[in-house]
């Protein structure tokens, strides 16, 4: 079920908030972040060239990725450019989830949906997605900006599920018009819904907002999951 507001602090979020945190510190040490090191090896930014060409696995390869920058459109004013994540649904097939819009610092800016003609691929009912979150692991150590994508997705469930369902209210408003598949297809729908990431508040109602036994408890579980 999607989170609500007031509601309690679910152990997988704790989890997954001291995941990303830990790993947000590593990338910090190094003064680098998810996308610095997604593009360390790229001589020149190409706008609309998608970062890597192959896009990027994690998630046990059932979650898939690529970074890009648009020469004139953005999805933010802030925006240094944007993920577009999928998942895999079966059969070789790949749906597009949700972009996710980064600012000049490699910060989290929104999440945002698009209509189906943008990416293209099968479409992913909101129903569908908090499914596919369990082959998000924390066994990536190799995989640091997949970990970050993958720890992003897990403390923002709730956001995202509320995201792909607003995309879809907004898209039965266009199809009242007419056919679903023909608003899927429709150019002059293109952005159906955002959502800001608080990335600092989220962080902070996980972790500091909760007994200090339960912190306690989640560190030493978190460590045991990074020894195994």
């Amino acid at each position: 079920m999607p989170a609500q507001t007031g509601k309690a602090v679910e152990p997988v979020e704790t989890y997954w908030s001291l995941q990303l945190l830990s790993l947000m510190q590593e990338m910090a040490a190094e003064s680098s972040n998810a996308v610095l090191m997604l593009l360390a090896d790229i001589g020149q930014l190409e706008t609309e060239r998608r970062y890597p060409d192959a896009g990027l696995l994690f998630g046990g390869g059932h979650w898939r990725a690529y970074y890009h920058c648009h020469e004139a459109v953005s999805m933010h004013a802030s925006e240094h450019g944007h993920f577009h994540l999928f998942t895999d649904i079966g059969d070789r097939a790949w749906a597009h989830v949700a972009g996710l819009s980064i600012d000049a610092e490699g910060q989290p800016l929104q999440w945002f949906a698009v209509n189906r003609w943008v990416t293209d691929g099968p479409w992913l009912p909101c129903q569908s997605f908090l499914e596919q979150l369990r082959f998000i692991t924390a066994n990536e150590a190799a995989n640091p900006v997949g970990s970050w994508l993958g720890g992003l997705l897990q403390i923002c469930r709730g956001d995202l599920f509320d995201l792909l369902s607003a995309r879809d209210q907004r898209l039965e408003q266009f199809s009242k018009k007419g056919a679903l598949a023909e608003a899927l297809e429709n150019r002059e729908i293109y952005l159906l819904a955002t959502s800001a990431i608080e990335l600092q508040s989220t962080l902070e109602k996980h972790l500091l907002c909760i007994p200090a036994d339960v912190l306690a408890s989640a560190r030493i579980n978190n460590n045991e999951h990074k020894s195994d």
